[in-house]
């Protein structure tokens, strides 16, 4: 063996100089290496361009879902400002504030107005009350009995 297997029935190589197939041929003279030097740079400009028309859509796209977003806003804003100038306009709170500002009682009702420093303090029986323990020792009095 000489290092190389090959098969008893395989056709034999090509001498070296021989057409082994179709090649594709690229031009010799200066002319035609000048037109693909033409044609790439043609190409590459056009690239260059589509790139650029295709971020720009992209661009332009993420701006109007910003936009989209903002509008959203705008009007979530603009419906709970349309509740209240409802309820701000109804009369109910028209009452209330009158209410409230001016003393005003609605038609067959007594208006009760306090002077400041007139309040009597607590009867001694209300005052003396406790506030009641906190629930965690209430708890623990129910199941272990009153600690104290």
């Amino acid at each position: 063996m000489t290092g190389i297997d090959v098969a008893a029935d395989a056709p034999p190589p090509a001498p070296k100089g021989a057409p082994t197939g179709r090649r594709i041929r690229l031009p010799a003279s200066r002319g035609g290496m000048a037109w693909m030097v033409v044609l790439l740079i043609v190409g590459t400009l056009l690239a260059a361009q589509f790139g650029r028309q295709v971020y720009a859509n992209w661009e332009i796209g993420q701006r109007a879902s910003a936009i989209e977003a903002q509008i959203a806003a705008v009007e979530a804003e603009n419906a709970e400002l349309a509740r209240e100038l409802a309820y701000l306009s109804s009369d109910a709170f028209v009452s209330a504030e009158a209410r409230r500002l001016a003393n005003v009682g609605a038609p067959g009702e007594e208006v009760l107005i306090i002077p400041p420093g007139a309040e009597e303090p607590l009867p001694d029986e209300l005052a003396a009350l406790q506030a009641p323990a906190p629930l965690l020792e209430q708890w623990v009095d129910l199941f272990f009995g009153p600690s104290g």
